[in-house]
């Protein structure tokens, strides 16, 4: 091989190739110089001549978002950074390049009711077991059409029919109080210690239990049903599924967050009621009875009523007991207004052959009333905000202009605790409810049961549940409090309920002499 073959040889074995990929590798610099420039050039130029360049907010918000496994504490503490951030900057705030959070009255009613804008990317997130609810969907269609199946459930004529089943749950409330006062009774003073936050838990759930499944879960005498301890499993699994979206894939193709025993225990309730032909006046009759319907549509499957139904326990048992929680809390931090509720339920007199009030005896009484609002008012259930997203571009009110597919989120607990609504903001005041008051409540500044179409549709059914449960312990009961419980108390956290960090809430407690 001369001289000229052995370097033509060289040059394909060795050069050529050389030169071929150094073009490809140019090629391919330029090209991802060019996307990171163009999304560093669209990051600067969102962020400072964007649609929502000049709504406040921190720094960073204008550029990027915080990952939210970063910024939505696992202990459940976010909701005072949302709150710390209006007082900041104010009733709307850039929490990050596509999200605002706002707290002005009149624009949350706009978003809520007005605009009826649709949940947000969260509530997608916890549909992980792959069942759309009331809660969870963000079709407006699907809840438009499940709504008007199941409201029936929670008409005002059909709650009262519920009352029975309430007492019941009721009467084995107090059985189980008197218990542990007598387990724990202090000889010189007559009182004994009692959690009474956990038993308001059970309480609650064995209510919910008898109302929509036909039979208590007795937690108040036991509390070790498999169901209610399901439910919880997946209450404290729902936020994850929040902070890391990728996990409802999991969890939809290995059922993560749900007992199989709960599905078993729920078909044979179902099929046992449609095989038997038995019936019984509750919330799960209702949701069976749809399967007579006479549209396709209307017929709920047995994956929708269980998922309807685990709905309604979750939204019948944590929400109503943590709020009868807190106002049983407030009201011994302001003994003087835990007597002047006990002197209004004292002058209602019990029905011959009761040993309960009625609801109709007590949902006109003022002052109860004026607790329980004010209570919701200082502890919004839904702490971290309710979540919407734009469906078009929008005018808010009036004057900001929001482009489509922005996330908007209601702090209702910043408009609930705002100054320029409500004088003493952070003052436990029911007086502010009553008719005689100077200055009237900013109902319009006051969501403790959301608004527009996707309000909550077991509002009656709640303040129902309170107002009995609240009353009963009031007239029953004389209550002392534990400082170190008071104090503890004061450490609130925000899951998907709002609730006390230790869960548990001790009080001293004995019967009241009549």
């Amino acid at each position: 091989m001369n001289i000229y073959n052995r370097a033509e040889t060289w040059y394909y074995d060795h050069a050529l190739p050389h030169l071929e990929k150094d073009p490809l590798k140019k090629i391919g610099s330029a090209i991802a110089i060019t996307w990171i420039s163009y999304k560093i050039s669209t990051k600067i130029y969102d962020a400072c001549f964007g649609p929502l360049c000049d709504i406040p907010g921190p720094f960073y918000a204008k550029f990027f978002a915080i990952p939210r496994a970063f910024t939505d504490n696992p202990r459940g503490t976010s909701y005072r950074r949302m709150k710390a951030l209006h007082d900041q900057y104010g009733t709307i705030v850039k929490i990050n390049p596509s999200t605002i959070a706002i707290s002005d009255k009149d624009w949350i009613k706009e978003i809520l009711v007005k605009d009826d804008l649709p949940k947000g990317p969260n509530y997608g997130f916890l549909q992980g077991s792959g069942n759309q609810t009331l809660f969870n969907t963000r079709d407006k269609i699907f809840h438009k059409q499940r709504r008007r199946v199941v409201s029936p459930a929670f008409a005002v004529k059909y709650l009262n029919s519920l009352e029975t089943f309430m007492d019941s749950c009721t009467e084995a409330f107090i059985n189980r109080i008197d218990k542990d006062i007598e387990n724990t009774r202090d000889s010189s003073n007559g009182f004994g210690t009692v959690d009474i936050w956990m038993l308001l838990g059970s309480l609650a759930l064995d209510i919910i239990g008898s109302t929509a499944f036909g039979e208590s879960f007795n937690m108040v005498e036991s509390n070790d049903h498999f169901i209610p301890v399901a439910i919880t499993r997946g209450m404290r699994f729902a936020p994850k599924l929040v902070l890391y979206p990728f996990l409802g894939k999991l969890v939809k193709l290995f059922r993560l967050n749900r007992d199989p025993r709960f599905d078993k225990f729920m078909r044979a309730l179902i099929i046992k009621r449609l095989e038997n032909d038995q019936r019984r006046d509750d919330i799960l009759q209702i949701l069976i009875d749809t399967q007579l319907a006479s549209h396709q549509e209307d017929r709920l499957t047995v994956d929708a009523i269980i998922a309807e139904v685990v709905l309604f326990l979750i939204a019948g048992s944590e929400t109503t007991s943590n709020t009868t929680g807190f106002a049983l809390i407030e009201l011994l931090r302001h003994t003087e207004k835990l007597n002047k509720l006990q002197e209004e339920i004292d002058n209602v007199p019990m029905e011959n052959g009761r040993t309960l009030h009625t609801h109709d005896q007590l949902k006109h009484l003022p002052y109860l009333n004026a607790v329980i609002n004010e209570t919701m008012r200082l502890n919004t259930i839904a702490s971290n905000g309710l979540q919407r997203i734009t469906d078009s571009d929008l005018i808010l009110g009036g004057k900001i202009f929001i482009p489509k597919n922005t996330v908007v989120i209601c702090s209702l607990n910043h408009a609930q605790r705002n100054p320029s609504y409500w004088p003493n903001p952070e003052e436990f005041l029911p007086e502010r409810w009553l008719d005689d008051a100077q200055v009237k409540p900013c109902l319009d500044a006051f969501y403790p049961f959301s608004a527009g179409s996707r309000n909550c549709i077991g509002k009656q059914f709640a303040l129902q549940e309170m107002r009995i449960t609240l009353a009963t312990l009031i007239s029953r009961y004389e209550f002392r409090a534990i400082p170190e419980e008071l104090e503890a108390a004061k450490d609130i956290r925000q899951f998907i309920t709002l609730t006390v960090e230790k869960n548990s809430f001790k009080v001293l407690i004995k019967q009241r002499m009549t």
